[in-house]
């Protein structure tokens, strides 16, 4: 598989886990470019883990909750960073990014999933464990 492949499986992986569909065009062209920093390549044991999330697609919430959670500096999170980053700044997904009105129920909504963020983050670090 190419370079220029997997990264565009990367960033389509990383935007069906955010907006449940594929990337567009520029967001793909512009993810491409920013992943060719330095600071973004990945060796041969993070190139493995890429490859694996990009072929299980349920590991990618794992992933990204054990990144935070744990391995704040790791690649593969600064990579889902910039897929973010595009994401929020292209006006295709405005609707998805935009502030919304909560309910006074909010709170216990958000406490709800922070505790389910955690019990992600536990299971991504052990499929970290054994990639």
């Amino acid at each position: 598989m190419s370079e220029f492949s997997i990264s565009r499986q990367e960033m389509n992986c990383y935007t069906n886990y955010l907006l449940g569909k594929n990337a567009d065009e520029q967001s793909l062209t512009l993810f491409e470019r920013a992943i060719k920093q330095e600071a973004t390549i990945l060796n041969d044991e993070e190139e493995k883990l890429l490859r694996f999330m990009v072929k299980n697609l349920w590991s990618v919430t794992l992933l990204d909750a054990a990144f935070g959670m744990f391995l704040h500096k790791h690649k593969l999170r600064k990579r889902m960073i910039i897929a973010f980053a595009i994401l929020e700044t292209n006006p295709l997904y405005f609707d998805f990014f935009q502030p919304k009105q909560f309910s006074v129920f909010y709170f216990f909504s958000l406490s709800v999933r922070a505790f389910f963020q955690l019990l992600k983050a536990l299971a991504g670090s052990i499929i970290l464990l054994f990639s």
